[in-house]
């Protein structure tokens, strides 16, 4: 189930923060727990819970799994549709 809510962005030192509903952290089990925040080609801003397995994946390997799946882009649908 979606939920929305609609927050506004704050001054929180020399960042900008966005407070998460209470009941959304806990029913997530994100206190005091890292969290990834993700920017995508949309435009969008993703925070996502930080797993485990994420912790070791580099913004470089981020960027090279980017550009390489650009580049291949057609042969990866291709084997996608065998």
């Amino acid at each position: 189930m979606t939920r929305v809510q609609f927050r506004k962005v704050f001054k929180a030192g020399n960042s900008y923060a966005v407070s998460i509903p209470s009941d959304w952290v806990r029913e997530m089990n994100l206190e005091d727990q890292p969290v990834e925040l993700i920017r995508n080609e949309k435009g969008e801003i993703i925070v996502k819970p930080l797993r485990e397995a994420s912790r070791d994946i580099t913004p470089n390997f981020v960027q090279a799994v980017d550009r390489f799946v650009a580049e291949y882009a057609d042969v990866l649908r291709r084997l996608a549709d065998r």
